[in-house]
Formats: structure tokens, C-alpha cells, sequence
């Protein structure tokens, strides 16, 4: 608890972590700040072309060996390559294309970056084109000069609900 207690204090009292404060306003995507949420906002370019290839191992070749998938359209957690590549297999045939909607990048350090936000993806099945708005987080690391997704968590939108 202590070790998690000074994680938490070293992080909110660094310098670093002040940098990285939202870049999106409204509903306006800012572009990144510097070089490092550059390179990380670019990881979604990435794995949105891997998904366009309509390949599962294009897109499992860009998760780490241990990463854990949490996905939007299965409610099964997927925690190793087998089974995350099971779900691409059966996502890719929707033809999904993303689009970023809001984000907010944080750079844990230099080998490890938080990119989180909402997405929407345009679907085809059975000739319909349907669009799903998500929830996600990413959370990169760096292996060697790669960064790898180790884990991927996405949420489709909870129905509208007023608090008035």
C-alpha cells in the first residue's frame, strides 16, 4: 500500500504529469503537445490500418505477448494471442473503420503512455452499414523501439441518461 501511496504522489507531484493535462475541448480534438503524444496518438493510425486489412494477425502482431483485450462487441476478456485473435477474426468481418473523438494522452514514462477516449466505428454486416460510438483505453509499452498494446479496453456508450 505504501509503494502504491508514493506511486501516486511521485506521479501527481511530477512536473511530466502537469504537461500532459487534456488537449480536447469540447468536442474538438487538439493535436498533441509534443514529440511523445505525437508518436503515441499516432499508435491508433496504426492499429486502424492493421484493422483494415482485414487480417487478424496484422492486428494481434501490434498487442503484446501478455496484453489483455477487453472488447466492445464480445463479453469475453481475451488474455492471450489465441483468443484475441478469435475476436478479430470474427470483428474484421464487419469491415470496422475508427475514427477518434475525444482523447487525452498520458505519458506514464519513457516506455509506457495511457492514450484513452471515444471512438466511432463505421460497421458493415449483411450489406448495413451501423456506426458504434466506444469508450477506450490503450495502454502502451515499449518493447525495444516498438510500442505494443498491453492492454485495450473498449466500451460502446451507455444509453443517454439526464440527472436533472
Amino acid at each position: 500500500m505504501k509503494s502504491l501511496v508514493l506511486a501516486i504522489s511521485l506521479l501527481v507531484g511530477s512536473s511530466a504529469f502537469a504537461k500532459d493535462l487534456p488537449r480536447v475541448y469540447g468536442n474538438e480534438v487538439v493535436a498533441p503537445a509534443n514529440a511523445a503524444e505525437q508518436e503515441i496518438s499516432k499508435l491508433f493510425d496504426r492499429w486502424n490500418a492493421a484493422l483494415g486489412t482485414g487480417k487478424p494477425a496484422e492486428v494481434v502482431k501490434l498487442y503484446h505477448p501478455k496484453a489483455m483485450l477487453q472488447p466492445t462487441v464480445s463479453n469475453q476478456v481475451r488474455t492471450t494471442p489465441a483468443e484475441i485473435t478469435d475476436y478479430f477474426e470474427h470483428f474484421l468481418v464487419l469491415k470496422p473503420t475508427g475514427v477518434i473523438n475525444y482523447r487525452q494522452i498520458r505519458l506514464l514514462d519513457v516506455d509506457s503512455a495511457i492514450d484513452s477516449g471515444v471512438y466511432t466505428f463505421d460497421l458493415t454486416k449483411d450489406g448495413k452499414h451501423s456506426k458504434v460510438q466506444a469508450r477506450y483505453t490503450y495502454v502502451y509499452k515499449k518493447v525495444g523501439n516498438d510500442w505494443l498494446i498491453l492492454n485495450h479496453h473498449s466500451s460502446a456508450m451507455p444509453e443517454q441518461v439526464s440527472i436533472n
